[in-house]
């Protein structure tokens, strides 16, 4: 929402001021989370929640992210700017409500695209393993669009683990999402021979945990790996490709592509890998 957010802007800041919130904001449910650089001054920065608060109708409160998502669970340093001064809200997508504390889990409504592909690739009554789950954005818009599936849906953050089995029965997909919590490094045991299909959305840690995911896979296993790339390089999916190659004979590249830009020369790419066992 880059140029949205610039048109706001018109007129209240500087052309200098107004490159500096070049990256727009996250509209998640009814919060927006803008990024504003580090000493931007403190009456411009309510200046830009007043704008959006005024602007769109249906925000209710606006937060800074102050620095990169942090730690093994990925959470915002966030910075309260105006409104409700809540950190809870519902996020609709494909259908799906998602309840999210901004301030306690990780959740990007930048991904929707991405969930939506992956969800139409799943077939009918396949067996499929979420390795870092979330909340379940991924594992519940797959169940709601594939009836007769089975998603294991595995998250570490104990607060994201509670959404998510609420989010499940906010969905009603209890018969296909299995919320399991704890570490993929070991809840990879615990799952059926030969799932269908594996999901990483977690590109800190996809790399580590690849081999996780090809010990539950079976022959002709679709696995959906993130990575982030720095590179000038024109494909940087391939750049990722390139690097697992050789590490895991045992994968082939179904399909590779940038999934967003999320800094300077440095993308999120997804592969789709097929396990040749």
């Amino acid at each position: 929402m880059t140029k949205l957010l610039r048109k706001l802007l018109q007129g209240r800041l500087t052309p200098e001021e107004i490159e500096q919130v070049a990256g727009g904001f996250d509209a998640i449910g009814d919060l927006a989370v803008v990024k504003l650089p580090e000493g931007f001054p403190e009456d411009k920065k309510r200046m830009v929640a007043d704008v959006l608060l005024s602007s769109i109708k249906s925000l209710k409160a606006v937060w800074n992210q102050v620095g990169p998502v942090e730690g093994d669970y990925r959470i915002r340093r966030l910075e309260f700017l105006g409104g409700e001064g809540r950190s809870t809200t519902i996020h609709l997508e494909h259908g799906c409500k998602f309840m999210v504390d901004i301030s306690k889990m990780y959740f990007s409504p930048r991904l929707s695209a991405e969930r939506e592909r992956v969800a139409s690739l799943v077939r009918e009554k396949e067996e499929v393993f979420n390795m870092f789950a979330g909340v379940g954005t991924f594992s519940i818009v797959i169940a709601k669009k594939r009836k007769g599936t089975m998603v294991y849906s595995a998250e570490l953050n104990k607060e994201a683990y509670d959404y998510m089995v609420q989010n499940v029965h906010l969905n009603k997909v209890q018969d296909r999402v299995a919320p399991l919590l704890g570490d993929s490094a070991e809840l990879w045991k615990r799952l059926p021979a030969g799932v269908d299909r594996v999901l990483m959305p977690l590109p800190e840690k996809a790399a580590d945990y690849l081999q996780y995911a090809i010990n539950v896979c079976r022959p002709g296993s679709m696995i959906h790996y993130y990575a982030h790339v720095t590179t000038a390089e024109p494909a940087p999916h391939l750049v990722a490709w390139e690097g697992l190659k050789d590490r895991f004979p045992g994968l082939s590249l179904n399909f590779g592509k940038v999934v967003r830009e999320v800094g300077p020369r440095t993308s999120q790419v997804v592969l789709d890998l097929t396990y040749g066992g």
